[in-house]
């Protein structure tokens, strides 16, 4: 999976910069909301040396840390608007805004186990009408999936199964995909911005919050 990841990764950046070859110095600015230890950071860093060493012109990157030019969801509407960030790691949930098909990855109970997720993920047949459909509608590129894991609850009480989950007050990610779905398993969702779950969870009202996001495309925008 991650060999397959990193030659999307390379192959959507070469493409993304072919017109600009033998031009001046290209200058990408990429975002995150976290820190260079953060795994997306690294995994981005990882994006950054593969551009490097694969594009033949001058290219520097600007990377842009601890949500110094916002959150995903505004990275993606950044990114549309071809305005300060030209790459990143976005939950598809904040892609809802642009592509309903984006958030098909965030659907619960859809893959089996992990193997069946790695499949589908590294399954081109699968993944390509979601990229074209983002591409489309956003103006964004896909170059390929990084991160994320299976979703879990943390709770102050024992959840053993779906009965436990009724009126269960959960904290969940400003996306209207995630207050839906956790309102179909009978939960009592609260929308809460990033950085502050662990501080409202020591003081309420919630029982719990919700986390990762299921998988986390590496996203781009396109230049003319």
């Amino acid at each position: 999976m991650r060999r397959i990841t990193s030659m999307i990764t390379v192959a959507g950046v070469l493409t993304l910069l072919a017109a600009t070859a033998g031009a001046a110095e290209v200058v990408l600015h990429g975002a995150s909301q976290f820190d260079d230890e953060h795994v997306f950071n690294r995994t981005m860093k990882r994006f950054t040396d593969l551009v490097s060493e694969y594009y033949k012109g001058p290219v520097r990157f600007e990377m842009h840390n601890n949500s110094q030019v916002g959150l995903e969801k505004d990275y993606v509407t950044y990114m549309n608007q071809g305005i300060s960030v030209d790459y990143a790691i976005v939950a598809p949930s904040h892609m809802a805004t642009f592509s309903k098909m984006a958030t098909i990855m965030d659907m619960p109970f859809l893959f089996r186990d992990l193997d069946h997720w790695n499949k589908v993920l590294s399954d081109e047949r699968v993944m390509e009408p979601l990229f074209e459909n983002v591409k489309k509608q956003a103006d964004i590129v896909m170059v390929g999936y990084a991160g994320g894991g299976i979703r879990q609850l943390i709770a102050k009480r024992p959840i053993r199964n779906m009965a436990e989950l009724k009126n269960l007050k959960i904290r969940v990610m400003g996306a209207p995909i995630q207050t839906r779905m956790f309102e179909a398993v009978t939960t009592a969702p609260t929308l809460v911005a990033f950085g502050s779950p662990g501080t409202r969870s020591r003081s309420g009202p919630s029982a719990c919050r919700a986390r990762p996001s299921a998988s986390c495309p590496l996203t781009c925008r396109r230049r003319s």
